[in-house]
């Protein structure tokens, strides 16, 4: 195989990797390997959602990668994830104990801003964002 095969059949393998990764960490946000440590409920809360902030961007980072192939963007979207991680996640935890506790049920706004921390929303909404840059740039 040549050197761009090889490229390609890892990128394809990262890809996949990435997707199953988001899928899996989504089909098991609820397992509950917490509730053996002696812990609050409030601290399961937080323990669970960094997990899984944590597990998405890195799934939506190999993703990135592989997809685009370019430095510039990878960077981008690091500095995406770690407004996400360090800032919008600290203040979403704050807002969602104090105001509602550790409930799985949020309010409409809070379940928005929980849709946009927690999923790897702002990393999908980088993709279109980057074509669009890329189709701006050729015009």
């Amino acid at each position: 195989m040549t050197v761009n095969k090889d490229n390609n059949l890892l990128n394809t393998f990262l890809i996949a990797l990435a997707i199953a990764g988001i899928v899996f960490t989504f089909l098991f946000q609820d397992f509950s390997f917490l509730e053996r440590l002696n812990v609050s409920e409030q601290v399961q809360f937080v323990l669970r959602k960094a997990l899984r902030v944590l597990l998405n961007d890195l799934f939506m980072l190999i993703f990135i990668t592989a997809w685009f192939k370019d430095w510039k963007v990878t960077r981008l979207a690091i500095v995406i994830q770690v407004i996400d991680g360090f800032i919008l996640l600290p203040l979403y935890l704050i807002f969602k104990l104090e105001l509602e506790g550790a409930s799985e049920i949020s309010s409409p706004l809070l379940s928005q801003f929980h849709r946009l921390i927690i999923n790897p929303t702002l990393m999908i909404l980088l993709i279109p964002a980057i074509y669009f840059q890329k189709l701006s740039r050729k015009a």
